[in-house]
């Protein structure tokens, strides 16, 4: 299960919040906010102060955790080990330069490197972990078996073509459609998962419903106006639409076995996969019911 703060919705922009931003945080690769690398910031300075020692006036490393100090940045930074800054204000300047102004990647090294070491508070990987599912990064941290690692929840490709769909939408004139796509951004954005897949299938049935007034229930109505205008040729793929559909909207499906239940059943991975599943199905309809229409004037 995903950690969710009570007020996870607090740490965004008004346009993060209420979908003003196209892409959800988990598609936008090469990216950690501000707030994400303030608060890794907060675990690795609680970190440092833990292994500080106070003596002759001011702080200092003991000589075993400076060691460790040493291979870390030795090994981020490619420089010999004894060319490394041990002393405590120098440590910490480095470690929150690091953080809050190099690149995205040289901060997942950083990581890394931290959470793989033994030597760090036992609970670190834990809170990182758990840090990066709050803020719905694009990257997310395994940490089932050692060594642990970072990877993407998305793609840049998956991004683009997200994107490239939302486009359509809006310029297809389905404002319905994209209000519920930028709800589900916004849930996706403060954790509500369940509340993200339901605004996905909504934008799926408003541009549904508009093809075909009928489709109020379900997306078999939009689908054979399409195919009586020809714009779907092949039984298979109408098959294929409606079982998509169908897996989302019947009792058995997303919608009720899901959303019905603790919404803590529904994590990220769900609410991700269901916002482009949808998003693209919708993007195609609305290609399709504009071919329609020039079909129809043209004649």
């Amino acid at each position: 299960m995903s950690y969710r703060h009570p007020e996870a919705a607090e740490h965004l922009m008004f346009s993060q919040r209420y979908g003003y931003e196209s892409l959800p945080q988990p598609m936008k690769m090469k990216e950690l906010s501000p707030d994400l690398r303030r608060e890794i910031w907060n675990i690795v300075r609680d970190n440092l102060l833990k292994n500080r020692k106070f003596g002759a006036a001011s702080y200092y490393f003991p000589q075993d955790f400076t060691r460790v100090i040493e291979r870390i940045l030795g090994s981020l930074l490619k420089k010999p080990e004894d060319e490394i800054p041990t002393g405590y204000d120098e440590v910490l300047s480095l470690f929150k330069k690091i953080i809050f102004q190099d690149r995205f990647d040289r901060l997942l090294s950083l990581i890394e490197l931290i959470v793989n070491n033994d030597s760090w508070h036992s609970e670190f990987h834990q809170k990182i972990a758990e840090l990066f599912d709050f803020h719905a990064a694009a990257y997310w941290l395994e940490i089932s078996q050692l060594p642990y690692h970072f990877f993407p929840r998305s793609s840049m490709e998956q991004g683009k073509a997200v994107q490239h769909a939302l486009k359509t939408i809006d310029e297809g004139n389905m404002p319905g459609a994209s209000v519920h796509l930028r709800k589900a951004t916004e849930h996706i954005n403060t954790q509500q998962y369940a509340s993200s897949i339901s605004n996905s299938i909504l934008a799926v049935e408003s541009v549904a419903r508009t093809i075909d007034p009928t489709a109020e229930k379900t997306l078999a109505p939009a689908l054979k106006s399409l195919e009586k205008a020809g714009m779907i040729n092949h039984p298979a793929l109408k098959a294929t639409f409606l079982k998509l559909y169908g897996y989302t909207n019947d009792e058995q499906g997303i919608r009720h076995a899901l959303l019905d239940k603790d919404s803590a059943e529904v994590g990220l991975d769900e609410a991700m996969f269901m916002f482009g599943a949808c998003t693209s199905f919708a993007a195609y309809l609305v290609n399709k019911h504009q071919q329609m229409k020039q079909q129809h004037d043209g004649n």
